[in-house]
């Protein structure tokens, strides 16, 4: 679309740029940028001018980087620039050069004009690694750095703390020796103070008896492209638990529109649902609830309708999670079928503020129109709780009421698998589940 390289022929010429500076020891530099709020371009303009501001960067990028560099779109809206015979000093001043003439595109946008800022990553070989997959790992910390301090900024690889890497090495390891598992938390009927469901959350279990919370290694997970697996093995052991546990409660899990890429791993998914909640009538409503979160969702609404329609058709329900934290919510009460509707925790905090109480019955309140149940979420103090049975808020989760718990008999048996290393492969005396 943009007539420059792909992330395919990109990914060949790193691979040869990387070899010819390990034989010739000629510095070489390396650039992950991505524009700026690029989804809320889509969402305004639409995909044909979005796909035009695409054009103007990719090309504005090849002009100010130079004929010696080969640059094209990585994927979304990331672009990455391969900078032969290019020392740390000269790679941060193209970045600059490259950050100015990017600021100064003016797109005409209908009646208006559009200015595009990026974010940048540098990385250096041989100082910030050799690997191809060294360098992007570098680079996509950079970008998330980037980013992280407000956007419109330039930052180095060399400048970062390593923290997400080892993080990165501990989460790979934990997923291959399935030591990923569900804690459940209850939700609980704000009306009569029953639990009523349970919603799966990822926990990492060491091998040395400890227990990772989801926000020590989610970041890490997104950066290393890890989260649809983490989705997949919670998901699969979420279902194979209500296989062996009877109950009547509804069971919520969490699907990522990473995981949503990944369609035969969705079948996967619902084959096994199939098992766990065998269909009992036409119209059979399971009590299964797949949570989505907007800023996760797939950008393509349609395909995202599609990935979701054989679970829909099944009779499992959706949920749309923190509500009210960005921009287009509303937009997906319209385009998608959501039954339970999980209000932003950063407003449940808030919520003896009267502007944000407003605004909490302003949600319940077209919830109720859609009949869609309200789930408040990080509920944590006795003030909370009477405050949004006031305004009417369905059902609740939140430490006040319990915090996460592992399913203890099954983080044992994890930890307890024998794992060793021999001839470069991990094995194990038991059988694990299958990851993707």
């Amino acid at each position: 679309m943009t007539r420059f390289m792909s992330r395919t022929l990109l990914t060949k010429a790193l691979k040869l740029a990387c070899v010819r500076s390990e034989r010739g020891g000629a510095p070489l530099a390396v650039i992950l940028f991505s524009i700026d709020r690029f989804r809320l371009i889509n969402h305004r303009f639409g995909y044909a001018f979005a796909n035009r501001v695409l054009r103007r960067v990719c090309g504005t990028a090849r002009a100010s980087l130079g004929r010696n560099a080969v640059v094209g779109r990585w994927g979304n809206d990331e672009f990455l620039g391969i900078l032969h015979d290019c020392n740390p000093r000269q790679a941060r001043s193209a970045a600059k050069a490259l950050n100015e003439a990017i600021s100064g595109l003016v797109i005409a946008a209908d009646q208006n004009v559009l200015n595009v800022t990026v974010s940048i990553g540098i990385a250096c070989v041989p100082q910030d690694g050799a690997a191809p997959q060294e360098i992007m790992n570098v680079l996509d910390e950079a970008l998330y750095e980037a980013k992280r301090r407000g956007r419109e900024r330039i930052v180095a690889a060399e400048h970062l703390e390593r923290r997400i890497f080892r993080m990165g090495a501990v989460l790979e390891t934990a997923l291959r020796e399935n030591r990923v598992v569900p804690a459940y938390q209850p939700i609980v009927d704000l009306r009569t103070s029953r639990v009523v469901a349970e919603e799966a959350l990822a926990r990492i279990v060491t091998a040395d008896g400890k227990v990772l919370a989801a926000d020590e290694f989610i970041e890490a997970a997104g950066q290393f492209r890890l989260t649809y697996k983490i989705d997949w093995t919670v998901l699969l052991s979420a279902l194979t638990r209500r296989q062996t546990h009877d109950d009547d409660i509804v069971h919520f899990v969490n699907v990522s529109g990473d995981l949503l890429r990944y369609p035969r791993l969705l079948m996967e998914l619902l084959a096994s649902a199939k098992t766990s909640f065998p269909r009992k009538g036409a119209a059979d409503v399971k009590p299964l609830v797949i949570e989505v979160t907007e800023r996760e969702l797939l950008e393509n609404m349609d395909m995202t309708r599609e990935r979701l329609a054989p679970f829909v058709d099944f009779g499992v329900q959706l949920a749309l999670d923190d509500f009210g934290s960005g921009y287009s919510s509303f937009q997906y009460l319209a385009d998608l079928p959501i039954s339970f509707l999980k209000i932003d925790g950063r407003l449940i905090s808030r919520i003896a503020e009267p502007r944000v109480l407003s605004i909490v019955r302003g949600i319940r309140a077209v919830a109720a129109d859609l009949g869609i149940t309200t789930l408040a979420e990080y509920v944590e103090t006795p003030q909370q709780v009477e405050l949004l049975r006031d305004v009417g808020i369905d059902w609740a989760q939140g430490h006040f009421f319990g915090p996460a718990a592992l399913d203890q008999s099954v983080a044992d048996h994890r930890r307890a698998l024998s794992i060793n290393w021999a001839d470069g492969y991990y094995y194990q005396k038991d059988v694990p589940l299958r990851t993707p």
